[in-house]
């Protein structure tokens, strides 16, 4: 069998092809992919040189080993190789994701292959010397040529892909454990996904779960997602109003400084948190029936009806969350830094959330004026503190005199225990 002669070239073969993958990658990923199509030539290029590494890495070692079966050097060093080799590509299966190892997804395991095919390379190098397989100078050049792959591989990866890897690396477990603590979340925040993102955003998005244990037994586990944009390293926010309404000009300074980090889609979910509390539906209830027996005593019949909490104006809600979360956190209460122990009767009193149900009039004995006088004068003549602190909006309906529906929203304010009618909203005014 003729000695197999060892070529540095084919074996820096896998090197190179990763190289120019990242290089195409990050202009593809720098454009926001608008590049890709330019950049397709040498993409394709890339994967096949990384291919044709793989193999060129695995017949080579095993040619020179099995030409060479009385040379010890020759037999341990191809055996370190091919270990090294190996190693490398369970490297590149684990970090596959439909592509290469690029710099975004897998730097660190980019990195470590490199190193372990560089020592490959550079035994290969060694292995011609101790062979003597190459002249002096051709020896000297093959080193060169070698040890040039090597270095400029690596700086031109460092190089190449730090304008957004000081946007994605920073952002690792430990940085958004340091950010959830800023808050005063206590829990545990561990990130399970990454991947870049190009078409809804330029950046990375991560995927994030949140586990922490209450004061009062529960355990809290959320799934949230933070989204970076790659070349400010921003926070991105998907929270809006439908009303268009800036929501930070209804905030105070506390609030609005909360509500600025909140808002980002990491935090976002603390916004509802309050609503995973174990005991918010009976006290729920707890309110529609203390309400509703207290009106149905007032009048002696039950005469109300069809309760429900209502939201409207939707930007009163947040302020209110916004405004009782600061008040929790003032207080001490940092489960979920403030935002689980928001109860309904915080979002009432706040304005935030209001007590919706419907009034049949018709029920109403009526001495002199109109059936919603008579209604205003019952309820203002409770005693104070009857009704929890917020707004309630009585739906009421009825036929006057001349044949006609009525249907009108009478919004009945309290105030530290004290109640008062606002204007009357005319729903329906129409002829039988």
């Amino acid at each position: 069998m003729k000695p197999y002669k060892i070529s540095v070239a084919r074996l820096s073969l896998i090197m190179i092809g990763y190289f120019i993958f990242n290089y195409a990658y990050s202009i593809t990923y720098d454009s926001g992919g608008f590049a890709f199509i330019s950049m397709g030539k040498e993409l394709i290029f890339s994967y096949g040189a990384i291919v044709l590494g793989n193999i060129f890495m695995f017949r080579d070692i095993s040619k020179l080993k099995a030409s060479f079966e009385d040379n010890a050097f020759i037999q341990k060093s191809s055996t370190i190789q091919l270990v090294l080799a190996t190693i490398g590509f369970f490297m590149q299966i684990i970090g596959f994701k439909g592509a290469p190892l690029n710099y975004i997804d897998n730097y660190p395991v980019l990195v470590c292959a490199s190193i372990v095919y560089s020592i490959i390379i550079m035994i290969a190098i060694y292995q011609t010397i101790k062979l003597g397989q190459e002249k002096d100078n051709a020896t000297i050049a093959g080193f060169i040529f070698g040890g040039m792959i090597i270095f400029l591989t690596i700086i031109a990866l460092v190089i190449i892909t730090s304008p957004s890897i000081k946007h994605t690396t920073k952002h690792t477990t430990p940085s958004f454990a340091e950010e959830f603590q800023s808050l005063g979340l206590k829990g545990k925040v561990e990130v399970v996904d990454k991947h870049r993102e190009i078409e809804a955003f330029y950046g990375t998005a991560y995927k994030l779960t949140y586990t922490e244990k209450l004061s009062d037994g529960t355990i809290l586990k959320e799934t949230t997602t933070a989204q970076i944009q790659g070349r400010s390293g921003e926070h991105l926010s998907n929270f809006f109003l439908l009303s268009g309404t800036d929501l930070e000009t209804l905030l105070n300074d506390k609030e609005k400084a909360l509500f600025h980090t909140v808002k980002q889609d990491e935090f976002s979910f603390l916004l509802d948190v309050y609503k995973e509390r174990p005991n918010l539906q009976q006290e729920e209830d707890s309110i529609k029936n203390t309400t509703a027996d207290k009106i149905n005593k007032l009048f002696d019949t039950p005469i109300a009806s069809s309760f429900k909490f209502g939201k409207y104006p939707i930007e009163n809600y947040y302020v209110a969350i916004m405004a009782q979360a600061v008040s929790n956190r003032e207080k001490g209460d940092s489960d979920a830094a403030g935002f689980y122990n928001i109860t309904t009767k915080d979002l009432m009193k706040n304005k935030g959330l209001t007590l919706d149900f419907d009034f049949d009039l018709s029920k109403i004995k009526v001495e002199n004026g109109s059936p919603v006088d008579t209604l205003k004068e019952k309820f203002l003549s409770l005693p104070k503190n009857s009704f929890s602190d917020g707004i309630y909006n009585i739906n009421c309906y009825y036929e006057n005199g001349i044949q006609k529906k009525v249907e009108v929203t009478c919004p009945f304010v309290v105030e530290d225990g004290v109640g008062h009618f606002e204007e009357d909203e005319i729903v329906e005014n129409q002829t039988n």
